[in-house]
């Protein structure tokens, strides 16, 4: 048998292969942002939205008991005490919850 059968140069070489996966899944990551936004109750309008900065996501998940692999990409609704008040602390911003329904949403954020 001849051995240069058994290596052929076309192939790809798969520590490079694997190595340029791992690049691309990381930069592929999607750049979000987490949003509180709220409504009117009556007739559901926008009526304000802040940017929630340096929010843990593992936090936020217990917060809404969401399961650990969930990306939480989707909305979510503030309803408890300890929903309340963590996001009141972290944005040093009174939630009137009688007048308005509240929303922790994800925005994707264009790359520049």
């Amino acid at each position: 048998m001849n051995p240069e059968f058994l290596i052929n140069s076309k192939l790809p070489n798969k520590k490079l292969k694997n190595t340029v996966l791992n690049q691309t899944q990381e930069t592929s990551k999607p750049k979000i942002e987490r949003v509180l936004r709220w409504f009117e109750k009556e007739g559901d309008d926008l009526v304000g939205e802040k940017v929630i900065k340096n929010i843990n996501l593992e936090h936020l998940q217990k917060l809404f008991k969401i399961d650990s692999g969930n990306p939480m990409y989707d909305c979510y609704s503030v309803e408890s005490f300890e929903q309340i008040n963590y996001l009141q602390s972290l944005l040093n911003f009174k939630l009137d919850t009688k007048s308005y329904d509240y929303l922790v949403e994800c925005d994707l954020v264009e790359p520049n």
